[in-house]
């Protein structure tokens, strides 16, 4: 799945950098966007990255270039992309199109396969296999957001497994993944796990054990970008479940109930 590590003073520890896309081209361009969209056919739900969101991007590669990191995972929408391209050349490392960090309420059939990303971000690994296969969907062809949860628990399951023994992987997803955060150290409620600010970094480390499951603590939070991003705007916010239009105790509860179900199947 993943190249050996190459350093070998990691023996026994691996280490993940979660971070946030950068600003979007919709939020900060919405009649621009919309007009596209009809015009053109577009997917709304994919926006790309405004200006400056690219410009995040590059200052996020900055702080991540000398991590010497092993991976770069990333979900499918062209904002995460585009987000970690400039460490992808910083690096030399593919961008790895992985299915578990899609968006929230995502549809799967209205977001285009990795291999369509090349033409324009040739560092996308269209070779890479998910670590999930296929989406739980409901009649509609959207992800049931319990089921988001469930998927955040398999991605946890997975990042603790053997695959990742000793790995220093920069994953690239949305706000709504601080659920991985609280899958991974443990956290109580998804209020707990904090907001997730446009390019910010979560840096997450677990010791191996010879017995017993991995334990994560949490080195750096990504509520807060400024130490290594410029510029913000406030139309792409820190952003938290507390934030949820349908309220955050709805959610709080699903999330309670996909601990008890456990991981989705990786079919």
């Amino acid at each position: 799945l993943l190249p050996p590590p190459s350093f070998d003073f990691r023996m026994g520890r691996r280490t993940i950098f979660l971070v946030r896309h950068g600003d979007r081209y919709d939020y900060a361009n919405r009649p621009a966007w919309t007009s596209s969209c009809s015009r053109l056919g577009l997917e709304q739900s994919d926006p790309p990255l405004s200006a400056l969101g690219h410009q995040q991007a590059r200052e996020a590669a900055a702080a991540l270039a000398g991590e010497r990191l092993d991976a770069i995972l990333c979900s499918p929408y062209i904002r995460t992309v585009q987000t970690a391209q400039p460490l992808a050349h910083a690096t030399s490392l593919p961008i790895c199109v992985e299915q578990a960090l899609a968006e929230f309420g995502h549809t799967p059939t209205v977001i285009v396969p990795a291999a369509a990303r090349v033409p324009y971000i040739p560092e996308v690994d269209d070779g890479y296999l998910s670590l999930l296969k296929a989406y739980t969907v409901d009649e509609t062809g959207s992800e049931p957001k319990q089921e988001y949860f469930r998927r955040i628990l398999l991605l946890a399951r997975e990042l603790s497994g053997p695959n990742f023994r000793e790995r220093r992987v920069a994953l690239f997803s949305h706000a709504a993944s601080v659920a991985l955060v609280a899958a991974l150290t443990k956290t109580p409620s998804l209020e707990a796990a904090g907001l997730f600010a446009p390019c910010g970094i979560y840096e997450l480390v677990a010791e191996e054990v010879s017995m017993g499951p991995l334990t994560w603590s949490l080195v750096r939070s990504g509520d807060d970008n400024s130490g290594h991003i410029s510029r913000n705007e406030p139309t792409t916010y820190p952003w938290g479940f507390k934030h949820v239009r349908e309220g955050l105790a709805k959610f709080e509860a699903m999330w309670q109930e996909a601990l008890r179900l456990g991981p989705t199947a990786s079919h």
